[in-house]
């Protein structure tokens, strides 16, 4: 397996957990000592309409940052979070989502919409490219894009609903190389949200009516756990002993991936979560 197509989320350390809070325009840093969690700063600026959020292994954090059309990035510290050092232009998109690999030279951009075509895409950013090489789109659906994730052999895959037809479902499709026209993956979803795949490639995703599912691989998902108020986001911590989940109903989930239990709760001291990210600091 080749290193810098290894997926971020199942490496973080156990410094900081970060949240993004969509309709507080703001995103919070706790410093995490075992499970519990103490905040310890809470950053405004530049920072309009935040979802998805991940960081990489050496402490970079990525930020969609939906009401400004880009991605803010982070230098992630033992004392913290600084900047924003760098941004990732997204214009004429709203980016709600953000998977990035640990060298940096791939990112992944879900767009609910777009300005131009009004359909959901993910945009491609190469060799630490600050504009997109590349935007993906699915079939001639209306489609309002939700999560996304790369998979260790630098494969994207994104979640969507289809909001063409009130009564269609939720699916996931694999853009190989994260490129092309992509292909279906799972469908007969509810309600899209976020994804992550752990250490052996297996794909962990919100159906955000149902809870987490965890799949074998991308095949024979079965739901892990539910009983969220409104899970919206997901990532792995160090070793990934907890799937951390974002909680739109105002909570911060630390979840067992092995037994699916939910061994700690936190109140989220800004408003709604809807972004989550486990950070090592640097």
């Amino acid at each position: 397996m080749l290193e810098a197509f290894r997926p971020d989320a199942q490496f973080y350390g156990n410094d900081y957990v970060y949240s993004a809070q969509l309709y507080g325009n703001d995103a919070t840093a706790y410093r995490r000592k075992g499970l519990s969690l103490t905040r310890v700063e809470t950053l405004y600026g530049g920072i309009t309409a935040p979802q998805g959020t991940v960081t990489t292994p050496s402490g970079w954090w990525y930020l969609a940052n939906g009401g400004a059309a880009n991605v803010l990035i982070y230098r992630s510290t033992r004392k913290g979070p600084t900047g924003p050092v760098g941004t990732l232009d997204d214009s004429g998109e709203l980016p709600v989502n953000v998977s990035v690999t640990p060298d940096r030279e791939l990112v992944a951009v879900s767009n609910a919409t777009s300005a131009g075509s009004g359909t959901g895409s993910v945009s491609v950013y190469l060799n630490r490219g600050s504009h997109p090489s590349a935007v993906l789109t699915y079939g001639s659906d209306l489609l309002q894009g939700e999560g996304v994730a790369i998979d260790s052999q630098g494969n994207c895959f994104w979640s969507f609903d289809d909001v063409s037809n009130p009564s269609a479902l939720a699916s996931i499709v694999e853009f190989n190389q994260c490129s092309g026209t992509g292909t279906l993956v799972k469908s007969g979803i509810n309600r899209a949200g976020g994804m992550a795949f752990d250490q052996s490639g297996n794909l962990y995703y919100i159906d955000e009516a149902a809870g987490i599912y965890k799949c074998r691989r991308t095949l024979h998902c079965k739901l892990l756990v539910g009983g969220f108020g409104l899970a919206t986001n997901l990532n792995f911590d160090a070793k990934q002993k907890h799937l951390w989940v974002a909680d739109a109903t105002g909570y911060i989930d630390a979840v067992n991936p092995a037994s699916g239990n939910i061994e700690y709760q936190t109140i989220s001291l800004d408003g709604d979560p809807y972004g989550i990210a486990p950070s090592p600091g640097s």
